[in-house]
């Protein structure tokens, strides 16, 4: 009598492989390159300073014709001859004395009598536009800041040393009034907040593991490529535009690798030294398939 092997036991079923996927929630930075305008922000800032100091000083403009003379009366009284017609600010200066109830102010036109206002804010428009337009790398740029520095310490430490530099050019001293600081300030501050908030950020470089999207103007498509052998070069050697104005920005140069080698120049990126120490980080991450 044969005796039969004991069945064998069926093996248990494999568990089904779960599906792989891609972890969620990859860390990313983006880079925004801004336009020279960006760098416009004092302009608009000391206007509304200049326009602030004229305010509260509150002295007026009074527009008369030549040879108009000025006779004291009193300690605090004076007394204008204008010869001939009169123009049109004293004209209305008369009305406004008449009705008082109507025209509370006899001249509305608000003006400071600091010699020094008009002349520094135009030098700081002029020379804001020079430097954001023609760089000035390296010891340039710190000679030239240092050449307007020490230029306007020896004339602001002489008594009334900005009085005295204008009578020398013909007594041509320049006066903005308020309305004028405004308008300069309010016109630069809208073109800057439409460039910096709205066209600035059509152009970008989004960074995530493996991967860079880049759209270098506006309206132009976004170019994928690969981050294997990806370089950066940040220039920030120009001290008045990226240090002083730019918040410690630069000018990023990414050089990509592969059959078709190519330079893409991102220049004022803000805050570039933190911004690619978060570049180099998420450069060192990869994608991982999950499996659990």
């Amino acid at each position: 009598m044969s005796t039969a092997p004991p069945p064998t036991p069926p093996s248990p079923p494999t568990p089904p492989t779960p599906p792989t996927h891609a972890p969620h929630g990859s860390r990313e930075v983006k880079l925004i390159s801004h336009s020279p305008i960006f760098y416009w922000w004092p302009i608009w800032v000391l206007g509304y300073v200049m326009a602030l100091i004229t305010l509260f000083e509150n002295h007026r403009l009074a527009i008369v014709p030549d040879k108009t003379e000025v006779r004291r009366i009193s300690d605090k009284e004076y007394k204008l001859i204008v010869p001939g017609e009169a123009t049109k600010s004293l004209d209305e200066a008369v009305k406004a004395t008449d009705d008082k109830e109507h025209f509370p102010a006899t001249f509305k036109t608000r003006v400071s009598q600091k010699a020094w206002m008009g002349p520094v804010y135009c030098v700081v428009l002029l020379i804001t536009i020079l430097i954001t337009n023609v760089p000035l790398r390296g010891l340039w740029s710190f000679l030239v800041i240092l050449m307007f520095l020490v230029l306007a310490m020896a004339i602001s430490l002489l008594p009334d040393g900005w009085d005295h530099l204008l009578n020398l050019i013909s007594g041509m001293h320049v006066y903005i009034n308020m309305a004028g600081y405004l308008f300069i300030a309010t016109t630069v501050l809208i073109l800057w907040a439409v460039s910096v908030f709205i066209f600035d950020q059509r152009t970008y470089m989004i960074i995530s593991p493996g991967q860079i999207r880049v759209c270098e103007h506006i309206g132009a498509s976004i170019r994928n490529f690969d981050t294997t052998g990806l370089s950066f070069e940040k220039q920030r050697d120009d001290l008045f535009r990226h240090w002083i104005l730019g918040f410690f920005s630069g000018d990023l140069i990414v050089r990509t690798h592969g059959a078709e080698k190519e330079e893409i120049r991102f220049p004022n990126v803000l805050w570039i030294g933190w911004r690619l120490e978060e570049v180099q980080e998420i450069l060192r991450e990869r994608a991982t398939v999950v499996n659990p």
